[in-house]
């Protein structure tokens, strides 16, 4: 299959509705396919929240009040963050029909019926995690702890990772922090969240939305052939993890996608990898055999996953700078690679890449999805 247009919207906190929101995707995708809106045989939502936050579910019919008198199939996926890779992932799946849209969505700030953090945390254990308060923030804090005792780092190279995604995000104009700049010292500085994370180690609460159009077959020299799709589920708590350094979902779903791509780790030119905390980026880079068991921090301080370094990650700014609108977010890691790969990324674009891969975590790891593009 092939990704036959890509569309977005800005990530940030914005004055617009859920429904406008994926109007806005929706609408960009199709500008930027050669398919017509009559083209498209079904459409799978992606959205975490729009119940508990925004009260409304059925929201695969929103998204059918927002194209009149197509009454296509379309139905929504749901798994946590990782929503909308899983939803790539299903539509792929899916044999019976030849142009698919995956729409992923978020409103996540403004009026909302539910705190965002008690929202959220849903993506968690509620019997054993958080009624003993371990909230999102909180368990990266102790895989933080576990990894920075285990490899022997300290917060600089959290601050590096953090650092490069704000830099990387000023050159994204969609981006939720493309108007701040963000030095070293503010970073370094920032209030505590969970020891050892501060402010700049966790990514924002963002509102956004992201489309892609698949097509069994190819249209235009644009369109961007997908290599593999693969995911995989893991347990729910930390309190069911021998290794708190690594997430098994993340190893076994790249193992198999590397296979189904028939590549190897080293001939991925660029990656987007679910950097929801700072510590989840060093953890993605092992886990996908970019780099050995805690070689991270070395691969970081060598400047190998800058721009024009030998491993590019999250040229887009990552969902620590360019946004975490959740039901979205795997999608935006998809819509960057099209991006890289279509040689179209304007100041941020790396040199000639030819496969890209997205790396989109649910949760603690309970969820991954892998996609792998290339060229």
């Amino acid at each position: 299959m092939f990704i036959t247009g890509i569309g977005r919207t800005k990530f940030g906190n914005l004055d617009k509705s859920l429904p406008e929101l994926a109007y806005e995707a929706i609408v960009n995708a199709i500008h930027d396919s050669e398919q017509n809106i009559k083209d498209i045989d079904a459409i799978y939502v992606s959205n975490f929240l729009c119940g508990p936050l925004n009260g409304q579910l059925h929201l695969n019919s929103v998204i059918s009040s927002l194209i009149p008198d197509l009454n296509i199939p379309i139905l929504r996926i749901e798994t946590a963050c990782a929503s909308s890779s899983v939803a790539f992932n299903q539509a792929i799946n899916c044999g019976k029909f030849s142009n698919i849209m995956i729409v992923g969505v978020e409103k996540m700030t403004g009026p909302l019926l539910t705190s965002p953090i008690d929202a959220i945390s849903m993506a968690g254990d509620r019997e054993f995690d958080h009624r003993e308060g371990l909230i999102f923030p909180a368990s990266y804090a102790i895989i933080a702890q576990q990894y920075m005792g285990k490899y022997d780092i300290d917060h600089s190279v959290l601050e590096d990772v953090s650092y490069l995604n704000h830099k990387n995000s000023r050159l994204n104009p969609f981006a939720h922090f493309f108007h701040k700049e963000v030095s070293r010292e503010l970073i370094k500085k920032s209030p505590m969240i969970a020891d050892p994370l501060n402010l700049f180690d966790c990514s924002p609460l963002s509102d956004g939305s992201v489309a892609i159009v698949l097509s069994r077959e190819s249209h235009s020299d644009r369109d961007i052939r997908i290599l593999a799709s693969q995911m995989s589920t893991d347990s729910i708590s930390l309190t069911n993890r021998k290794n708190l350094t690594s997430f098994r979902s993340t190893k076994i779903a790249s193992k198999n996608a590397y296979n189904e791509a028939k590549i190897k780790p080293s001939d991925v030119d660029i990656l987007e990898v679910h950097d929801c905390f700072t510590i989840s980026e060093l953890i993605a880079l092992e886990d996908l055999g970019i780099c050995g068991t805690g070689k991270a921090c070395e691969l970081i301080k060598s400047g190998a996953i800058e721009i024009d370094g030998s491993i590019p990650v999250n040229t887009d700014g990552g969902l620590k700078a360019n946004g975490h609108p959740i039901g979205a977010t795997g999608l935006a890691q998809i819509y960057e690679i099209v991006t890289q790969l279509r040689l179209e990324a304007g100041k941020r674009q790396v040199d000639s890449p030819k496969i890209g891969m997205a790396q989109n975590i649910g949760g603690v790891g309970g969820t991954c999805g892998i996609t792998i593009l290339g060229v």
